[in-house]
């Protein structure tokens, strides 16, 4: 008899990862500067799901400092994702997605680490609510380059997963 099971082992390995990350950020002791590439701002974003089921994404964010995390950012976004067909799947119906992240920046790079609530799963999640990594480069004059992968973990299949590349421009 098996303690856990795959979907269990996961979720646990998940969760040490995020509690983890939440750690460092709350005792990260790296200076920011003060100016206005840290001042909150909102950014619309525009791009493409890549690698399964390529398909036109639009986005909305809105950042700002969190007082909970020193240093770090919240960062809401709303995300269209176009209809879609997998090889030899169904086809996905227009989509979107409401996202929540804790994003800390190195230099001009943010990481970030949040969930996601995807409204029609199938056939890319398992289920709505799902766990979002993010990784974004800053440009100097309010561009930026984004990568998004929104997944389930493996807690419940299918879990293909959707990843994003998006450009977008800021403003503060």
């Amino acid at each position: 008899m098996r303690l856990f099971n795959l979907n269990t082992k996961v979720t646990i390995i998940v969760l040490v990862f995020i509690v983890l990350f939440i750690l460092g950020l709350i005792f990260a002791n790296h200076a920011r500067a003060e100016g206005p590439e840290f001042a909150p701002y909102a950014q619309f974003s525009a791009g493409s799901a890549v690698i399964r089921g390529q398909t036109p994404v639009l986005d909305f964010t809105v950042t700002q400092p969190t007082p909970i995390l020193r240093g770090a950012y919240w960062q809401e976004s709303l995300t269209l994702i176009g209809t879609s067909n997998p090889k030899g799947g169904q086809q996905a119906p227009n989509n979107f997605a409401i996202r929540g992240l804790f994003v800390d920046g190195f230099g001009h790079f943010d990481v970030g680490l949040g969930l996601a609530w995807v409204d029609n799963p199938q056939p890319y999640n398992g289920q709505h609510v799902n766990f979002n990594l993010q990784l974004a480069y800053r440009f100097v004059l309010g561009a930026t380059l984004t990568y998004s992968h929104i997944s389930d973990a493996g807690t419940k299949l299918p879990n293909l997963g959707r990843d994003i590349v998006l450009i977008g421009w800021r403003f503060h």
